[in-house]
């Protein structure tokens, strides 16, 4: 059997690094007027048109789709932003790509498109999707939860990610055959379930995020420290998931998967 350890100690002593370097962050969001940032994360009348939109001109232009699920308030969305605004990577963005900023609210909003490319739930903001127009697929899904951290990534592999995913995207498709197909249902239904369980939390934490720096209720650090160190702790263990699946049916070997357990989450 495959097992990935779950540690509750661990999973506890993230929550609580993360909540604090989170606060951090949403403090200095109220900065990003003063700083002359222009939001391009804006409420649109109908997100799923401006998606097909978005495929469609990346098709006809021989371009790949990039959509960038994120809000103003998250400082990690705004520092992707000024990178793709940088005269350096601006090139290799709009030589290779059509964007489209998608406006989640506050972790509220367009749940739809995220879903409409697989993924049961967005794990981070900012989530960078990047998608190859002419099939709908999502062709970054192991590379892609990089950019949670995207203020803290330099402008130099910033230019060489989106340089290189371009080229890799544009490559002949991966033949999964059964014994992966197989693997790959089984950690999907586990991603569903474990999903739905972090999207409570967003229902929950949504409203009070909404309040801004200041305003913020009693328990709101700890709440978005236990949501944020959920997602965190899943992302790492499905993409661990997945990559010993693909280890597993390259040798042939077919086994149940053991997938780890969390805690019982505060809102549950």
């Amino acid at each position: 059997m495959v097992f990935i350890r779950s540690d509750r100690n661990l999973f506890a002593s993230l929550v609580s690094v993360i909540a604090l370097t989170m606060l951090m962050a949403l403090a200095a969001a109220t900065a990003s007027e003063e700083e002359g940032f222009v939001t391009p994360f804006l409420p649109t009348a109908n997100v799923m048109a401006d998606v097909d939109e978005t495929l469609a001109t990346a098709k006809a232009k021989g371009k790949l789709a990039l959509i960038v699920m994120g809000a103003t308030w998250c400082h990690d969305s705004r520092g992707l932003v000024k990178r793709f605004r940088d005269d350096d990577i601006s090139p290799t963005i709009d030589e290779n790509y059509e964007t489209l900023y998608v406006d989640v609210g506050h972790l509220d909003q367009a749940r739809a498109v995220n879903q409409r490319f697989g993924m049961p739930s967005i794990y981070a903001t900012p989530t960078v999707m990047i998608v190859d127009p002419e099939t709908g697929t999502l062709k970054n899904s192991k590379t892609m939860h990089l950019w949670r951290n995207a203020d803290s990534i330099s402008h130099d592999v910033t230019k060489q990610y989106f340089a290189d995913e371009a080229l890799q995207a544009r490559g002949p498709a991966v033949e999964v055959g059964a014994i992966l197909a197989s693997y790959y249902g089984a950690i999907n239904a586990f991603e569903n379930a474990q999903a739905a369980r972090l999207v409570k939390g967003y229902d929950l934490i949504g409203p009070q995020l909404a309040l801004g720096p200041g305003n913020y209720p009693d328990g709101f650090e700890a709440l978005w420290g236990e949501v944020r160190g959920f997602r965190y702790k899943l992302t790492d263990d499905l993409l661990a998931l997945r990559a010993q699946a693909e280890e597993l049916a390259a040798e042939g070997i077919n086994e149940p998967l053991e997938f780890p357990s969390y805690p019982e989450l505060s809102w549950e």
